[in-house]
């Protein structure tokens, strides 16, 4: 059953695994820089580690896609001014929140349509989900890249292609390691019982 806004207590959830969103890219980009600044101009491009999607998974797992996509929008925030306006870049700025919806709807999708939040759930599965829901946000960030910005800012799509390349791998590991983390978590019952109170009849 895919699970929609329907209570206070989803909005509230919602708003507290977007702000912790917020709080994990913010320190993941703090503390892991790949490529501080690459300038292009009129704007600057970075590449660092974004963990944010970890809370966005939670969310599509046990509230499906509605819940993870407003998840990822919110959580984005953070990664949109460091990544985007912060930079003097105001397509990545206002394009990355939606990008992150893209990979919460999608995760909530497929975690749902395989059962994953049921006590049936398999940690390669759970695995599998957090990868493949990033391929749309990938083509996404690709198709910004490589057709936005040589149209707003000029840049020849040749030059934008190791960037990336770079983003893409870059997020990728990110998906394989918040998987990793979210099997982690899915094994400790305390936290499933706190998550699951968020979704369940008062």
């Amino acid at each position: 059953m895919v699970i929609t806004v329907r209570s206070a207590k989803n909005v509230v959830f919602i708003a507290i695994m977007g702000a912790l969103g917020n709080v994990l890219s913010g320190l993941s980009i703090w503390l892991a820089p790949f490529i501080p600044t690459i300038s292009l101009g009129p704007y600057s491009i970075s590449v660092a580690l974004d963990l944010s999607h970890l809370t966005t998974f939670i969310a599509a797992l046990y509230g499906g896609p509605t819940v993870g996509g407003l998840t990822g929008l919110i959580g984005g925030l953070v990664a949109a001014n460091e990544f985007g306006f912060s930079k003097g870049n105001m397509v990545t700025g206002f394009a990355m929140p939606g990008g992150k919806a893209l990979t919460g709807i999608t995760a909530g999708f497929i975690m749902h349509a395989l059962s994953l939040q049921g006590r049936n759930r398999r940690w390669l599965l759970l695995i599998a989900s957090t990868l493949l829901s990033y391929i749309p946000e990938a083509i996404f960030t690709a198709f910004l890249f490589l057709s936005i910005f040589p149209f707003v800012f000029g840049t020849p799509a040749f030059i934008l292609y190791p960037i990336v390349i770079a983003i893409i791998i870059k997020g990728t590991i990110e998906m394989f390691a918040e998987g990793m983390v979210l099997v982690v978590l899915c094994r400790n019952q305390s936290f499933t019982s706190s998550i699951g109170r968020f979704f369940t009849a008062s």
